[in-house]
């Protein structure tokens, strides 16, 4: 077996030669294509597990989410409950005065009669506006104190506005709660949102 001849020799380079590309072709050809189709589904199965997962996590705080909107909706409507009924404004606008003086140094003179207007906050926002203009006088500090309060007060009302005189400048002999001439007069627009009517 040691001796082939010079044309089984060849054959056998040929034979060998040929299963090393056969070998070599299939590897390229089948077996590295059907791992790169290996790893391309692999690929999509974690991406589509994942998906799983999350919709998984979803489901499970479901209720979570649905806590989170009632209580949104509740908080909703306490500040509703707090904002301008829409009928009767202006009774509703002295009651507020009277409310917001309550613990105060000021006298409030003058309370417009409220013109309804639009926010113009956002597209299709949902609510009005009330716009009234409050007159009094005050001390200067006074009068610091009570608009600090009232916006802390009422937190979704806009104070705006804001004119100061004194007494010399209107010519008026006004008095503050506390008795003394000594005062600021005050004006001032106070812009309400109206609930929405149901």
């Amino acid at each position: 077996m040691a001796k082939l001849s010079k044309e089984k020799r060849d054959r056998l380079i040929l034979v060998i030669v040929g299963g090393l590309a056969l070998i070599v072709g299939i590897w390229y050809g089948v077996i590295r294509t059907r791992n790169t189709q290996l790893q391309q589904s692999k690929t999509e199965l974690d991406a589509v597990k994942d998906k799983l997962d999350k919709g998984k996590r979803r489901v499970t705080q479901a209720d979570q989410v649905e806590a989170a909107l009632e209580a949104a909706v509740q908080r909703l409507k306490a500040i509703e409950d707090g904002m301008a009924p829409g009928i009767d404004l202006y009774s509703w606008s002295l009651v507020l005065m009277d409310k917001a003086r309550v613990g105060q140094k000021i006298e409030v003179t003058e309370v417009t009669r409220p013109q309804t207007n639009e926010v113009g906050v956002l597209p299709a926002f949902p609510y009005t506006a009330a716009t009234f203009t409050v007159k009094g006088v005050a001390q200067y500090h006074d009068l610091g104190k009570f608009l600090a309060d009232f916006e802390n007060k009422f937190p979704y009302f806009r104070v705006q506005n804001l004119s100061l005189a004194t007494n010399a400048e209107t010519g008026s002999e006004g008095t503050t709660t506390s008795g003394s001439k000594e005062g600021l007069f005050f004006k001032v627009d106070i812009v309400a949102l109206i609930r929405p009517s149901q």
